[in-house]
């Protein structure tokens, strides 16, 4: 029998995200804390096989498609590195799609550090394969190093940063909502050019003080989609609510949503909040210190 890895693909979380401006490209500049949390994650089953070329199947049927980031990833990596084994791939999807989690990100990220660790000669170096990863996404390259990063431009440049969430228990909510990141990006747009929305400080090249706020007890958390998506899905809004009923530390939405990711100082405050959560048929993932950990519901 060939050898199978198990790869685990972790996600992220924003703890900090601001939209500071738009480029005359179209792209947006954001300002970003990008935290890494082990659960929920996604599980790559990945062999060698005969030949060449890339087989995928995916646990979400609609997924194994070449369409997938996975297929782009292996096909865009053969085409530079000239590297193609024949892969097997099959995904067990567990990171939700639409939570602003990075899940298809943390994929591509954990595949291609996989093929450039059996590329040998043809492996590239650690620069060139973040090059190659930011073609696929600007959350890849962040995946790559799975580090805590302070994040500017349009997502593509990391500066490391020491974050240490060790006294907090992290609760990751995940409701069953979808928000589509290219929505959010066209409403914002829209509501700011109405005044609706504003970003909290004009374009700029350089990093934001406002990072020391996310690592003050409490911490100061902020996320500018918010108000533009709790404008159209009200129900996220109630989640929030409810959260904060059991008295985090912090709790802010991810990404362009739809989860929440809430800091207890209190353990037993985040068991609350984990069995109410899951009675309202939202899916909980805790961690602390960077390990995925158990609540009772």
């Amino acid at each position: 029998m060939s050898t199978v890895w198990k790869l685990r693909a972790g996600c992220k979380v924003n703890l900090y995200l601001d939209i500071v401006g738009v480029r005359e490209d179209g792209y947006h500049e954001i300002e970003s804390l990008f935290y890494p949390l082990p659960a929920p994650c996604d599980i790559l089953d990945v062999h060698l096989s005969d030949g060449q070329g890339l087989r995928l199947s995916c646990t979400a049927s609609d997924l194994g498609t070449e369409e997938n980031i996975l297929s782009r990833a292996y096909q865009r990596f053969a085409e530079t590195t000239g590297f193609a084994p024949g892969v097997s791939v099959h995904l067990h999807k567990n990171i939700p799609m639409g939570a602003g989690l990075g899940g298809g990100s943390s994929d591509a990220a954990a595949f291609l550090s996989w093929l450039n660790a059996r590329a040998g000669d043809h492996a590239l170096a650690r620069g060139d394969l973040a090059g190659l990863a930011l073609t696929l996404g600007a959350d890849v390259p962040f995946f790559l190093g799975n580090a805590p990063a302070w994040v500017t431009g349009i997502g593509e440049k990391l500066e490391p940063v020491a974050c240490d969430l060790a006294d907090y228990t992290l609760l990751v909510v995940c409701p069953a909502v979808h928000v589509n990141t290219r929505w959010a990006y066209r409403r914002w747009d829209e509501m700011r050019a109405n005044g609706s929305v504003r970003p909290r400080k004009e374009l700029t090249p350089e990093n934001s003080p406002i990072m020391s706020l996310c690592f003050t007890k409490p911490p100061k958390l902020w996320n500018g989609f918010e108000e533009v998506v709790f404008h159209e899905f009200p129900a996220l809004y109630e989640v929030k609510k409810q959260i904060l009923n059991h008295f985090p530390d912090a709790c802010v939405m991810s990404g362009s949503g739809s989860s929440f990711v809430a800091l207890f100082s209190s353990v037993e405050c985040a068991n609350r909040c984990a069995g109410a959560m899951r009675a309202m048929g939202h899916a909980c993932h805790a961690s602390r210190s960077g390990e995925p950990l158990g609540l009772n519901s």
